[in-house]
């Protein structure tokens, strides 16, 4: 017996998801999709996600990232017992970054059924066009000019603290959780994979974390490249300012757990 069907929808593209016949859970939930990699198995329950392409007349195909869950929840205060899923926080997490204008994958579709007992929920994405993830970015950036490397570093510095100033940890901030585009007008970067952000009260705190996981998975970036991206993060084009007290002591703090 099924209950309590959440399912919202992206109106921009409803038409296209009608014609496919992708406008109900029971469609999402039964189209069979290609695992980016085994469904992770925990918390009970499971958690998977791969892409799919859906062709569109006259134009590329969409590409869209579809992500299911069966009882693979956090247990909250106000969900003690079952949890709440995790695709939900992430879906709203998804919506308040858009609200704020800070890019990070289009929400399609978000939906949750509960089955005969089982808990399910859908998150569909719409890929991210031309972006690619800081890790597979790092070895062509080590080879690329200073003043090109740079570029990105400033980007991907700047776009982290516009997400931290707006109250937001991500708690998973490693380089795959990063995109990178080059554009004309400069690189563009966005944020994916927001299950375990949360809002966080505290400047330090939100750099601390997050800054000292990007920094421990960053290998090959010199001394002083990571002190730029440092300072951009903190100054932006201010960057040429000494850093202060407080700052040379977070920095530590970030070299400290980086190492854990």
């Amino acid at each position: 017996m099924k209950h309590a069907e959440q399912y919202y929808e992206d109106p921009a593209y409803q038409a296209v998801l009608r014609h496919h016949g992708l406008d109900a859970f029971d469609a999402w939930w039964g189209r069979e999709i290609d695992w980016f990699e085994t469904p992770n198995q925990r918390r009970g329950g499971w958690s998977g996600v791969g892409k799919l392409e859906l062709p569109l007349q006259d134009q590329p195909p969409l590409t869209v990232f579809v992500k299911k869950q069966q009882n693979h929840g956090r247990r909250t205060w106000c969900h003690p017992l079952a949890g709440e899923p995790t695709f939900r926080r992430e879906f709203h997490r998804l919506q308040a970054l858009a609200k704020a204008g800070i890019p990070a994958p289009k929400v399609l579709v978000y939906a949750e059924s509960l089955e005969a007992g089982n808990q399910r929920a859908i998150l569909v994405t719409e890929n991210l066009h031309g972006f690619v993830d800081l890790e597979k970015w790092l070895p062509r950036l080590l080879d690329q000019s200073q003043r090109d490397r740079r570029q990105v570093l400033r980007a991907v510095a700047q776009q982290i603290r516009r997400f931290h100033d707006v109250g937001w940890v991500h708690r998973a901030l490693y380089p795959k959780h990063v995109f990178v585009r080059l554009d004309r007008a400069g690189p563009q970067v966005a944020l994916i994979d927001l299950e375990k952000a949360r809002k966080s009260v505290g400047a330090w705190r939100r750099a601390w974390f997050d800054l000292a996981a990007l920094h421990r998975h960053t290998e090959g970036l010199s001394v002083r490249d990571r002190l730029y991206f440092f300072k951009q993060y903190l100054y932006g084009d201010a960057f040429a300012r000494p850093l202060s007290w407080c700052h040379k002591q977070l920095l530590k703090r970030i070299a400290q757990r980086s190492r854990r």
